[in-house]
């Protein structure tokens, strides 16, 4: 069994992050908090720079509502500060919901225009299988 480490567990997510191939998995659920989501945000970054991180999965399929506030954020600060820190690789899991589909296409053009290997994925299996067959490939 691979070792994982919860790094944040609230109302809004639970983040896991595998250190043997420096990988993080969100787990989204509930409703979207922006005060849980700067929390989320704080602990990622400090991980990335802490011990650095090559890629990620974000399974949105239990969130509800829109971060689409957040998104240019992540644009200008949260994404190039992962990627200065090796990030490479994004899984996303997305359900039938038009929001998170919607806001998963705006979260893909923004990594791929950063430059970072993205995919979406409907099933976290298919998603995490992708990633670390990805991150293998160096």
């Amino acid at each position: 069994m691979e070792s994982k480490d919860l790094i944040l567990s609230n109302k809004m997510a639970d983040i896991y992050y595998f250190p043997a191939n420096k990988m993080i998995i969100a787990i989204y659920h509930g409703l979207v908090d922006y005060t849980l989501f700067k929390d989320i945000i704080s602990v990622v970054n400090t991980t990335a720079i802490e011990q650095g991180i090559s890629g990620g999965l974000s399974d949105v399929t239990q969130l509800r509502g829109s971060y689409q506030r957040f998104l240019e954020y992540m644009e200008d600060t949260g994404f190039p500060l992962l990627i200065e820190n090796g990030f490479r690789v994004q899984a996303q899991i997305i359900s039938d919901d038009l929001i998170m589909i919607n806001l998963s296409e705006k979260v893909e053009k923004i990594m791929i225009s950063l430059g970072v290997n993205f995919k979406s994925f409907r099933e976290r299996s298919e998603g995490k299988e992708w990633l670390k067959k990805e991150l293998a490939n160096k």
